[in-house]
């Protein structure tokens, strides 16, 4: 699912063989679940996704809860503001890298009270999936 608006950014200017990126004049996206819903989320594409590659700085507003799911790779979280919340292992604060091995399920992500941002990176192969639909190879977090 492209859960990005298309035609907001054109990547083949703002992203050619090397560049720094500046993240002021990227535009913040909604994004919008399997749904159909627009629940606050807002991320910032670092990298186009159609590239393959999913880096972003993503903003949960606050309370925000997902629903538990699995990425194929491995993935890093770099919180830089409020709390990042994950059930089953806690709460991620500012300066706190969390990081995920691709294949493994794990609970609701969210945001504290006050909401939060972090940077994403998946370190290959983008892919989210639904533990309840697709058995994660390396087991889940509830199990």
């Amino acid at each position: 699912m492209d859960i990005r608006d298309p035609g907001t950014v054109d990547w083949s200017a703002l992203l050619p063989e090397r560049t720094g990126v500046d993240l002021e004049s990227l535009p913040w996206e909604r994004f919008i679940d399997a749904q159909g819903r627009d629940l606050g989320v807002r991320m910032k594409w670092l990298v186009d996704p159609v590239l393959g590659k999913n880096c972003m700085l993503l903003h949960l507003p606050p309370d925000h809860r997902a629903a538990p799911h699995w990425h194929t790779s491995d993935t890093l979280y770099l919180v830089i503001r409020g709390e990042l919340v994950i059930e089953g292992e806690g709460s991620f604060t500012p300066g706190q890298v969390r990081w995920v091995r691709g294949g493994f399920a794990y609970g609701a992500e969210g945001a504290g009270p006050v909401g939060c941002e972090f940077y994403f990176f998946s370190l290959g192969p983008y892919g989210q999936h639904d533990p309840d639909v697709e058995p994660p190879p390396l087991g889940r977090f509830d199990a």
